[in-house]
């Protein structure tokens, strides 16, 4: 038992000769109803085609992440990255978009101080004594055109048909790619006039109505925002603004005096330096009572706009000071010789320096606005190169390496295809026991 009676004993194989046996069982020759040979050649083949595929196209695009299957953890991270990386280079074009808003600013200002300068020596000129009157009405006529220059360019420094020295819109400026980075509430006119705030404080605006020329001068009545003070005949009423909020606010000053000539009010308005921007109208008296009311946006003022709109009903001969040389510290009364004798000229010098100092700030402003850019963008640029390089270290193929893979699967592609066409070919053998 267990012996072949010619052979003897059948010899105990190790475990090697067993997995050579198994090995050399696959490839029985004898076999061909199956052909082993061929099927693990064609595997071989279909495995080293599909990593070919993989190297051809991580050559063909430059990445070895071509999709989430590649890998899937990479192509997540590299994903973020991209977008990060994308959310950088858009605030970097955001910091270009508000430099140019600001030299549009800074180019007006610039304008604006050169006119303030050349009014400066048209003042000194005129506080000579050596001018006559002539000479000094003719002074005065370039001042206006200076003047009228001045509020051309105050209305035209737009951007997108937004006034950028106007006071009324603040602009926000989107320098990163989260949502918290930003410069928020750039107004210039803001700045120079409140220090940065969003409107006047109750010590930052006076409210001014007197009387030069009434017979009698009864009440003045300011809105529910403000404290109403009672005055009498050549009495002059002064009170704090406490609040500015949307909606209009009336300053209502009533006569009652029969047969007076001429009734005349003065709106003062004045900032936390004493600067004042000044309304004024008259008209004649009659026997009934004559009111003067001025009404003015809120809203305005708390944009520091000091373009106030007002409506004097029966009165003639208004003149304002404007709203745009307001801005700039100039309180130019129309029809009024500012510069008729030396004492006017040297006042009005005076007010010519003040504008020039609030250009001056309005200047400081924008050139630290344009430094904190700057700095921005040198930082936006760092961290927009690193993200990338983040990015480029997952998701970019090494080319040398994929090169080289791809030369070695061509070759194998090549010696498994001819080591196929010979497994086809092995059963043929067969036929030679047949002949």
């Amino acid at each position: 038992m267990g012996m072949d009676a010619r052979r003897g004993p059948a010899p105990k194989l190790c475990s090697t000769h067993q997995t050579r046996r198994y090995e050399l069982m696959a490839f029985d020759f004898s076999r061909i109803n199956t052909n082993l040979a061929a099927l693990q050649s064609l595997n071989a083949l279909n495995g080293i085609n599909r990593r070919l595929g993989e190297h051809q196209l991580r050559l063909a695009t430059g990445k070895q992440i071509n999709s989430p299957s590649d890998n899937s953890a990479g192509y997540t991270i590299a994903t973020k990255l991209g977008v990060r990386a994308s959310g950088l280079g858009q605030a970097l074009d955001n910091i270009g978009s508000a430099k140019n808003l600001i030299a549009v600013s800074e180019g007006h200002l610039t304008n604006i101080n050169d006119i303030l300068a050349s009014m400066k020596v048209k003042a000194s000129e005129a506080a000579n004594d050596t001018l006559g009157t002539a000479e000094r009405s003719a002074i005065l006529e370039d001042l206006q055109r200076f003047n009228d220059q001045i509020d051309q360019e105050y209305a035209q420094a737009k951007w997108n048909s937004v006034d950028l020295l106007h006071g009324g819109s603040d602009f926000k400026f989107q320098i990163g790619a989260g949502t918290t980075e930003n410069i928020s509430d750039f107004n210039i006119a803001k700045q120079v006039w409140s220090g940065g705030g969003t409107g006047f404080n109750s010590a930052g605006l006076n409210v001014v109505a007197s009387s030069t020329s009434v017979d009698t001068l009864s009440t003045s009545t300011l809105s529910t925002d403000y404290a109403s003070v009672a005055m009498g005949t050549g009495a002059t009423l002064l009170g704090n603004l406490t609040e500015l909020s949307s909606g209009y606010y009336t300053l209502e000053v009533a006569t009652a005096s029969a047969g007076a000539n001429t009734v005349t009010a003065t709106l003062t308005l004045r900032d936390a330096n004493g600067d004042a921007v000044r309304l004024s109208a008259s008209g004649s008296g009659s026997s009934t009572d004559t009111s003067l009311s001025t009404t003015f946006a809120g809203s305005t003022l708390t944009n520091l706009n000091l373009g106030v709109g007002f409506s004097l009903a029966t009165l003639t001969g208004i003149s304002t000071s404007g709203a745009e040389s307001a801005l700039y510290g100039i309180t130019y009364t129309q029809g009024g010789n500012t510069v008729g004798d030396q004492d006017q000229a040297e006042t009005f010098m005076q007010q010519i320096d003040d504008a020039i100092a609030n250009v001056s700030a309005a200047m400081r402003y924008t050139g630290a606005i344009v430094n904190r850019l700057t700095y921005q963008e040198t930082s936006l640029t760092v961290a927009k190169t690193n993200t990338l390089a983040a990015q480029s270290r997952i998701m970019d193929a090494d080319m040398a390496y994929e090169q080289l893979e791809a030369s070695k699967l061509q070759i194998l592609q090549q010696t498994a295809t001819a080591m196929l066409a010979q497994a086809n070919t092995m059963p043929q053998n067969i036929l030679t026991l047949f002949r």
